[in-house]
This record gives C-alpha cells, structure tokens and sequence, in this order.
C-alpha cells in the first residue's frame, strides 16, 4: 500500500465574496447558483493570498457537490476557505458556508466545493483528440441558448458547436465583465467548455449534464477577458446518470492554454431536465 498523506496544518480563512450582477445568470432551475468556474477563482485568490508560493495553477481531486445558491438582491456571500495542508505539500481547499436554524439553533456547514493545489505535475501526457473528417452536427449560438443551455446574457459565450459522436469542437468568448478575481484566467472560456460538453450528452449520452468534478486541471496560460478561444471536448465514458470528458482551451493559434481531465457531468436534476427530442441521436 502507499504511503497515506496526513494533515500536517489547518486554516480557516473568511470569504466575503462579492456578487457581481452577471452572476445572477447563472441559474439551475430557476436559480442564481456560483458557478464551479468562480467557486475555483475564490479559493484559488484565497489560498494564494495566504500562501503566496502556492501552485494554484495545478488543480486536481476536483468536486463541486452542492450548489451555493445567490439569493436575489443578493450582493455579498459570507463564506469560508477550509484549507488543510498535507505532508507531501498538497493543499486541500474547501469554499463552506454556514447557517443556523432560527428554531432548533442548529448550526449547519455546506461543502460547496473542494480541489487540492500543488506542484503535482510538470509535464502532463495529454490525450490526442481526433478531428473526425466527416461532416459534425452543428447547433448554432442561438439554438444553445434558447434551448439547450438556458443560461442568461452573460453565459452566451459559445459561438457554436460542432458535435460528433467522439468529440466535439467549439469556440468560445472570454467577455470583458468586472467581477471575482481571476488567478486562474478568465472563468468564462472553461464554463463554455462545459456547455459544450453538455450539449454532447445531451445528444449523444441522452442526459442533461452539469460539472460536479474533475480529476486534474492544468493552467499553462490564463486566458483572457476579451479574447476568442478554441475548445476541444473528448468523451471518455458514459452512464445512465452522468458521462466523463476532457477539454482542451486553446487560443487561436493552436497554444494550449489549458487542460482539464476526467470531468464529471452528471444529471443533477434526477432527471426533471431531459434533452429535446430533436437534438437526439
């Protein structure tokens, strides 16, 4: 057996996460929730400001089980950064909240999200994704977002899909909106990437993903707020409630700006959301 890492240190650090307006586009049924994208930038600028020598830009054990909704007229987040350093250097990060029950004065925490930071990998051995040299099937920027991913105005970021049965090819916008820190880049290219890998279950898994977790993400370059990005998504597995990818951001000459393995959409709705009939295979 290897060696089990262990808890050498434990901080816990007060967030005061600001609500930018553009967050309340971000619904699930109905909903303003935190997108995973921001939720990374929080404990990534967190965690840095605390460790500064930190690898924030090596991310892996990824999980964002429970959504934290943004109530309306809501225009700050009291949160925390439960942070637990491991003897091999690894830096478990964790976005709570906590509230109490006026009646039964019970205190409850929510885990939001948790990843692990460190300088775990150098050079990464990425997977090849193959162009496919047959005709794909395309769903247009409109099409996604009155249908498909009925996110608001500032989660339009996808220009276009082109879906194939092993992968699918889109681009992406980065849009110039003030918000949340961004240690990591701009967080709209890689939620894009997520509505890509979405409309590939959608048509081809039969189910209505959301990411609930990934098991590596590396940033080589962060992109950036007013810049067009290629994204490539490869689908690994398939279940009845979820399906795994991995995606590539590349700018628009082909450098690779970020990589991100093994993300796990699943249908988060227990099926209340279902993909229309015609998107289907």
């Amino acid at each position: 057996m290897g060696r089990l890492s262990q808890i050498t240190e434990q901080i816990r650090l007060p967030l005061n996460i600001q609500v930018p307006p553009y967050l309340m586009d971000h619904q699930f049924e109905g909903r303003a929730v935190l997108p995973a994208v921001e939720a990374m930038e929080i404990l990534a600028a967190s965690t840095l400001a605390h460790f500064p020598s930190m690898a924030i830009h090596h991310i892996q054990k990824a999980g964002f089980d429970k959504f934290l909704v943004i109530l309306k007229g809501c225009h700050e987040i009291e949160a925390f950064n439960d942070l637990e350093r491991l003897n091999d250097g690894t830096m478990v990060s964790k976005l709570i909240t906590r509230t109490r029950s006026k009646k039964a004065g019970i205190t409850r925490t929510k885990e939001h999200a948790v990843l692990q930071f460190g300088d775990f990998l150098r050079t990464p051995k990425l997977p090849f994704l193959q162009i496919p040299e047959t005709s794909g099937y395309h769903v247009s920027a409109d099409t996604i977002y009155s249908t498909l991913v009925p996110f608001g105005p500032s989660y339009h970021n996808l220009k276009g899909v082109t879906l194939f049965e092993k992968g699918a090819l889109a681009t992406a916008d980065a849009p110039n909106l003030e918000g949340l820190p961004i240690p990591l880049g701009s967080p709209f290219p890689l939620d894009a990437a997520f509505h890509a890998a979405c409309l590939w279950g959608q048509r081809y898994a039969g189910l209505v993903g959301f990411p609930v977790g990934f098991g590596l993400r590396h940033v080589f370059s962060k992109t950036c707020a007013g810049r067009t990005y290629d994204v490539e998504i490869l689908p690994k597995t398939v279940h009845s409630d979820r399906f795994e990818v991995d995606i590539w951001i590349k700018d628009l000459d082909g450098a690779l700006k970020e990589f991100v393995s093994d993300v796990v959409m699943k249908d988060v709705s227990r099926g209340r959301m279902k993909p229309p009939l015609w998107v289907r295979v």
